[in-house]
């Protein structure tokens, strides 16, 4: 077994033993106290739905329109952009070290090459733009095609 899948077995290890363990031995405590020691008398008002304390004016269970889902599949589409931004913002100032060593870059800035190390630099900004047209295109798209109205 190599050394990475070692420390890659022992942050799983840490992780179920520290955080999710403690975490579902607290649900199953509360839930089993609740059984155990919570207040059970059940009436038909109780069981009704409650809407903002007025008497329901229809059915719980109603078909939403289509537009719906499709906004909430626009915001997770640009929710995922921002989650995906994070983590390439964090990781582009490492690129030039990625791409010709770490001894190299030292090298270009030792020698006063900053012209060379700006031009390795400027592969990050190139990506992430790529990445937000292509995203922007799809927009417009929708958009042309009318799925961002409502009637």
């Amino acid at each position: 077994m190599d050394q990475s899948s070692l420390q890659l077995g022992q942050i799983f290890l840490f992780v179920a033993v520290g955080f999710a363990l403690p975490a579902l031995g607290m649900i199953l405590l509360a839930w089993v106290l609740q059984l155990a020691l919570g207040y059970h008398r059940p009436n038909a008002i109780k069981n009704q739905p409650y809407e903002c304390g007025m008497k329901p004016m229809q059915e719980a269970l109603v078909q939403f329109d289509v537009r719906y889902y499709l906004y909430a599949i626009l915001f997770i589409l640009f929710d995922i952009e921002i989650i995906f931004i994070i983590p390439w913002l964090l990781a582009t100032d490492s690129i030039p070290r990625l791409l010709i060593g770490p001894d190299a870059v030292n090298q270009l800035i030792a020698t006063g090459q900053m012209a060379e190390l700006m031009k390795l630099k400027m592969i990050g900004p190139i990506e992430i733009s790529m990445f937000l047209v292509i995203l922007v295109v799809g927009l417009v798209y929708a958009w042309k095609k009318g799925a961002l109205e409502w009637e």
